[in-house]
């Protein structure tokens, strides 16, 4: 942060404030649809609580790394709160990518902790001698069961008690994404809370978004982070 900053009232700009606003405003209005689930605004703050204190339980420190494999799923939402607010930065990776490339995005950027939809945990197995820096692998049974740490199991290690937001610099990288890699390994871009809070808001401004909108995703959240709607929808009030 510039010297400058340092000597006046500063507020770092991170979409982390989105939720944190909408439990408060919205608190029993919905905020998740999936299946047969529910969740309200309040519920989703939880649910992300207690997500970033098991994962500073596991281990997680300042700007270490998590990589995160899955389609569009609960899970995947709360990761682009749960992640940074534990002080970590989200690796989202493109389900589509081969076993190799995986491997190399997870080694690349210093991951230390993967979460993995069971339906892709079969393309993790194939790899885990080559991913010696990932600690814990947490798996999100979505669709069919497997064994291990499984992710709602991880979300009672942590504890509901709200987390403080850390951030002293508003351009600290809140995520890494991965390019498709089409000349060669996918390249990571590093993305700042700044540019993630700002293009947040010009999503709710263009596409007019407000605490009556419902949001089907069609774009995959590891793509841009849904283009930033993974935050722009819960700071609409949007469903």
């Amino acid at each position: 942060m510039e010297e400058r900053y340092r000597d006046v009232y500063y507020t770092p700009l991170t979409p982390l404030l989105f939720l944190k606003r909408s439990a408060y405003v919205y608190r029993s209005e919905t905020a998740v649809v999936y299946n047969d689930k529910r969740y309200t605004f309040q519920q989703f703050h939880e649910r992300v609580n207690r997500a970033a204190n098991a994962l500073r339980k596991i281990g997680i420190e300042k700007d270490d790394k998590v990589s995160f494999i899955s389609p569009n799923t609960p899970p995947f939402l709360e990761a682009h709160f749960s992640v940074p607010l534990s002080g970590g930065v989200l690796v989202p990776i493109n389900i589509r990518l081969s076993p190799e490339e995986i491997a190399y995005i997870i080694n690349n950027s210093d991951s230390k902790v993967l979460f993995v939809d069971s339906a892709f945990r079969d393309k993790v197995e194939k790899i885990k001698n080559k991913i010696p820096k990932i600690k814990e692998i947490i798996t999100i049974n979505d669709i069919m069961e497997y064994e291990g740490l499984e992710y709602e199991d991880f979300l009672r290690m942590g504890s509901k008690k709200e987390v403080d937001i850390s951030l002293k610099d508003e351009y600290e990288t809140i995520t890494i994404n991965y390019t498709s890699g089409t000349t060669g390994f996918p390249k990571g871009c590093m993305y700042h809370h700044r540019g993630a809070y700002l293009n947040s808001l010009a999503e709710i401004i263009e596409m007019s978004l407000n605490q009556y909108s419902s949001y089907l995703w069609t774009v995959p959240m590891f793509h841009c982070n849904g283009w930033c709607f993974t935050w722009a929808v819960p700071a609409a009030g949007a469903k």
